[in-house]
């Protein structure tokens, strides 16, 4: 089978199931998991699909992001890493805001770990971990992102800026090369903006594998980032901003 025939095949499938991984599509098409991988990469330069950690998601419209229930099944482990090290920045008593990541969720499940933390958060699912844990936990009101889960819009910008925070946990979807951190979604961007300017610190929480091209939108550069936090010591991509990685 050709690839222009795969092509069709491929998101034929993906139209069904939405999200497939690389062992499914080698074993519906018979052919090698690097056939695949090929495959999935052309597709995904075409702005046809999303490729994942482990297989390909299909987009409905150029720019979109991996939804949030697909991304919180990848990078587990490495997430699990990054919180744990962001634990050694909270001091006891800190009122903490942190946006609704997939790898800040990871963080928010650990902050018991801590003494008279206060949670200020725009995540929808914060309360199902705070209410086992009981960390005092604020969280905004707004428009429910479809791809994040958080209330984002005006309403859950309003009710931040209400808040003054001793550190803020954010992530996105891309940093480039020359330090710009970005995000395909506008909305989630103004509300993180609105985060950083109500919060003394702030802490960028970025899987290694995100380091690439940019994304749709700008949040910021690493110049207005206080601290970054990675799974594995990534500084040595950044030697301008090395001091920032931790």
């Amino acid at each position: 089978m050709s690839f222009k025939d795969r092509e069709s095949s491929i998101l034929e499938y993906l139209s069904q199931s939405r999200e497939a991984s690389i062992e499914e599509l080698c074993a519906k098409f018979f052919v090698s998991a690097p056939t695949i991988r090929r495959d999935l990469k052309a597709l995904a330069a075409s702005g046809k699909i999303i490729r994942t950690h482990g297989g390909a998601f299909l987009s409905s419209f150029p720019g979109e992001s991996i939804p949030q229930e697909v991304r919180e099944r990848e990078f587990v482990h490495e997430k699990d890493i990054i919180a744990k090290k962001c634990l050694d920045l909270i001091n006891d008593g800190d009122s903490v805001m942190i946006d609704a990541s997939s790898t800040c969720f990871q963080l928010i499940k650990q902050l018991s770990a801590k003494n008279s933390i206060v949670l200020i958060t725009n995540s929808t699912q914060a309360p199902l971990i705070s209410a086992k844990t009981g960390v005092k936990t604020f969280v905004s009101g707004g428009e429910v992102s479809k791809t994040s889960f958080g209330y984002v819009g005006p309403l859950a910008e309003e009710f931040i800026r209400k808040f003054n925070a001793d550190i803020c946990f954010f992530s996105v979807c891309s940093l480039t090369p020359d330090g710009k951190l970005t995000n395909n979604s506008t909305s989630e961007n103004q509300l993180c903006r609105v985060m950083l300017e109500c919060s003394k610190r702030s802490v960028l929480l970025l899987n290694s594998q995100k380091i690439g091209p940019a994304k749709l939108n700008t949040l910021c550069t690493l110049n207005d980032v206080d601290y970054v936090v990675s799974e594995t010591d990534i500084s040595d991509k950044f030697p301008r901003y090395k001091e920032k990685f931790l």
